[in-house]
């Protein structure tokens, strides 16, 4: 059956709270601002992290599965400050405007797309913890292949799961479903394995900080305490981003402040949660040295180019 656009407001945003045309000044404000701010974080989340895939890309050196899923990463925060932000951006200009229609479509695209770039992002995130618990322990079962394979696998199952999602909404316009609790099971299962994972790591650095061992069989604990912290940095980064979401989440859900409070205090949650795309570029430029040198050679064949290409339009 075919959807009237007529009836898009009707058959798909029944769960959406929009503002009415008297919307407090103070809501008015909040929305706007942080419509404003995620019009600038989302270009240079964008370009942030375009520089890290192309650093990643241009040098041979970084064909390892620590930097393939770190360039999976920075691929997974490309998407979100491209897609995600945009869409939600679009839905609450719809909803200050009055546009019904952009609202609704929007408000449709926006949590779809961005729960799927969120569970992917905690996927990669688990991946990465077990790869460095694997690889200090000298375990080789992740490869550069395998974990390309478990990347576009999970990204292909992600679009299967929230395609069904899709297929459930539209004919039951029912948005609180089982994929919530799947989502939320999922998200507390890939926790415990990374706690697991970083556990495993910790006592692996002990037992080798503690053992005297010959100089062919020690490993480069520093090198590889540096990648374990790493990945630290981006989960906590990542849980500081989402701990006020979810908690903005949980109290609105439970205390009645209204739409147009509830509308206003997660928008400038969701800020913080988007902010993440755009800080961890600059995180692995500042953890990272090979990847930052190779991102300032970016900058200065960009820069040269530029140069060169104003000298010949001047002459």
């Amino acid at each position: 059956m075919v959807l009237n656009s007529t009836r898009l407001p009707e058959s798909w945003c029944s769960f959406l709270i929009a503002s009415n045309s008297e919307s407090t000044s103070v809501y008015y404000q909040i929305t706007l601002i942080s419509c404003i701010i995620l019009s600038l974080l989302a270009p240079m989340a964008v370009v942030g992290n375009a520089f890290i895939l192309a650093a990643i890309w241009k040098n041979p050196s970084f064909r390892t599965p620590f930097y393939v899923l770190l360039a999976n990463l920075a691929l997974t925060d490309f998407c979100t400050g491209l897609l995600s932000q945009p869409s939600h951006i679009v839905k609450r200009l719809g909803d200050l405007s009055g546009n019904i229609k952009m609202f609704c479509i929007a408000g449709v695209i926006a949590p779809v797309v961005g729960y799927y770039f969120c569970s992917l992002t905690v996927i990669v995130m688990t991946i990465m913890a077990v790869e460095r618990w694997l690889h200090m322990g000298r375990r080789s079962l992740l490869t550069v292949r395998r974990v390309i394979i478990l990347y576009v696998t999970s990204a292909v199952l992600l679009i299967a799961f929230l395609g069904s999602y899709m297929y459930n909404w539209f004919h039951t316009n029912e948005y609180f479903s089982a994929f919530i609790v799947v989502f939320v099971l999922g998200a507390v299962l890939c926790f415990l394995i990374t706690v697991f994972a970083y556990f495993k790591v910790y006592r692996i650095i002990r037992r080798h900080q503690n053992q005297v061992q010959n100089y062919e069989n020690v490993i480069d604990i520093e090198k590889y305490k540096k990648s374990v912290f790493t990945i630290l940095y981006i989960l906590v980064i990542y849980l500081l981003s989402y701990v006020p979401f979810v908690c903005c989440i949980v109290v609105v859900n439970v205390v009645d402040l209204g739409s147009e409070s509830r509308n206003a205090a997660v928008d400038a949650c969701t800020v913080i949660v988007f902010s993440s795309s755009f800080s961890n570029p600059l995180l692995y430029c500042w953890r990272i040295k090979e990847i930052r040198h190779s991102v300032k050679a970016i900058v200065m064949k960009l820069r040269c180019k530029k140069c060169k290409r104003n000298n010949n339009s001047s002459s």
